[in-house]
């Protein structure tokens, strides 16, 4: 699927007999033939993953093949079981829903919009979410934490408080927030992934690690999670644990950018510096307008001693992002080491201009000025 091999992927799910098929595959079935424009295929096995009560999104999806059909009454009936649910789209994500704007015209669609679906609850919430995407976290923050004293078992609103929190970089409380709603919501594995996410950024590795197993377990089919493991393994120096995360990963994806980087990281903070620059070149070679590739080579240079080589790539990483404040300090650090001490001090006060705080040190001690 996201080769865009729609066919392939539906031969795939196909291949399992019909009693061992889930709900999940169902879906997957049905976005291969939406995606591939075969709308009608597609409703039929969003209707059979609907009927199975595990995906509450299939009626949507099935709503929008419909649409796509231009068949707005069967749209609308798919959507008036959508909206039935607890969980569910704001009224305005539905309203600007591309699909779904093929058949606002109809009188289908004016008549399902005459009945109300969300409680003044839900109403705040969704204002809410839309103070987040403007950035007006303050205000959503009094929302959610009101709605938090009147419903306090909700797990959808410690979610949302918990990105408001993230989008803050305050860690600490996005973190708590998160693990709020797991303990609210324990079958929810982006809720799962998330935390683990924040847990490692807090460097609370055994609970980043708790918690993106479990995500993994609710959700084994989603690769990215397996990537996201090994990132979080990586960071707790169990690199064969990451590597083999990474290798399951290549396993379907064996080009795959982002799992090259992973695996070049992890060889480089295990040690094996000149295992990872030749992921790093890989990566480089596929694409050199990525200022990431040139950082984490350079870092994997630093590493083996190569401060000459380092030094190149940090520069061309400063080309491709002039406003690098790591970039400035990395080659503050590989300018020293080529006794440059002049120009490393300049590099260093830049980053620390940034907020790179660990130029202070270096600065300390190497630049009396």
């Amino acid at each position: 699927m996201s080769q865009k091999q729609y066919a392939e992927a539906g031969r795939e799910i196909l291949s399992v007999p019909e009693s061992e098929r889930t709900a999940a595959m169902y879906v997957t079935l049905g976005e291969s033939c939406y995606l591939a424009g075969k709308y009608d295929e597609a409703v039929r096995y969003f209707e059979t993953a609907a009927g199975m009560k595990t995906t509450p999104e299939a009626e949507l999806y099935a709503a929008r093949a419909y649409a796509e059909m231009s068949q707005p009454a069967k749209a609308v009936e798919q959507l008036q079981k959508y909206l039935g649910q607890r969980e569910k789209l704001s009224e305005s994500e539905l309203q600007l829903d591309p699909a779904l704007e093929k058949i606002e015209h109809s009188k289908e669609w004016k008549t399902l919009w005459s009945k109300n679906y969300y409680s003044a609850a839900d109403q705040k919430i969704a204002n809410a979410a839309v103070l987040v995407k403007r950035k007006k976290y303050t205000d959503a923050l009094n929302i959610i934490d009101v709605e938090i004293a009147n419903r306090s078992s909700s797990a959808e609103l410690y979610a949302l408080r918990a990105k408001v929190y993230k989008a803050m970089e305050q860690y600490e409380p996005a973190s708590e927030s998160y693990r709020t709603a797991t303990r609210l919501r324990n079958n929810n594995s982006e809720y799962f992934a998330e935390s683990a996410e924040l847990a490692a950024r807090l460097k609370k590795y055994d609970a980043a690690i708790e918690d993106i197993n479990r995500a993994v377990r609710l959700d084994p089919y989603c690769l990215e999670l397996y990537l996201q493991r090994a990132g979080i393994l990586r960071m707790a120096k169990r690199y064969d644990e990451a590597r083999a995360d990474v290798n399951f990963y290549f396993t379907y994806l064996p080009s795959d950018t982002k799992a090259l980087y992973q695996m070049g990281m992890a060889e480089t903070d295990a040690g094996n510096t000149s295992t990872g620059i030749e992921y790093f070149n890989m990566l480089i070679d596929k694409d050199k307008a990525t200022h990431d590739y040139y950082m984490a080579r350079a870092g994997a240079y630093l590493k083996a001693g190569d401060y000459k080589t380092a030094d190149s790539d940090l520069s061309q990483a400063l080309d491709l992002n002039p406003v690098s404040p790591e970039a400035w300090y990395q080659k503050g650090v590989a300018l020293y080491r080529l006794d440059k001490a002049e120009d490393a001090c300049y590099y260093w006060r830049k980053a620390l201009d940034a907020g790179k705080k660990e130029a202070a040190e270096y600065i300390y001690k190497h630049c009396a000025k």
